[in-house]
């Protein structure tokens, strides 16, 4: 019998129902999908295509992620969201809307939900730069 990987194990949590949780430093919230942690590299470019900075993913789930986009007080609550599976493949594009900003971190949630299949590749690859 072939040990369950990490990976499917956090695909399958995908499914669960929503949970209340607290966070370090607000109220309680209610998340469709687990967050994993992570930290890669990605670019944010504006719908309008004027301007595209580099970005580091802090944590993702099928439904959205925690972005840390540093001085960026001006960004638009809409943008596309580029990340990579892995360095040699190129670019793949989320849209994505802002829900909450705090300092240099922005909540962002996807228009539409990440294949697990592809959370887990990401979830694989190590950090790199776009």
């Amino acid at each position: 019998m072939e040990p369950i990987r990490r990976s499917r194990i956090l695909i399958a949590m995908t499914d669960i129902m929503p949970t209340q949780s607290r966070t370090d430093s607000g109220p309680a919230e209610m998340r469709r999908s687990i967050r994993v942690r992570l930290q890669t590299a990605g670019r944010i470019v504006l719908k309008d295509y004027s301007d595209a900075r580099s970005i580091l993913v802090q944590d993702l789930s099928v439904d959205g992620a925690c972005l840390m986009i540093g001085d960026w007080s001006d960004l638009p609550e809409t943008f596309h969201l580029l990340l990579r599976r892995t360095p040699a493949e190129p670019h793949f594009q989320v849209d994505c809307t802002v829900r909450w900003r705090a300092g240099a971190a922005v909540g962002v949630e996807f228009e539409r939900s990440l294949g697990g299949y592809l959370l887990a590749e990401l979830i694989r690859q190590p950090l790199y730069a776009h």
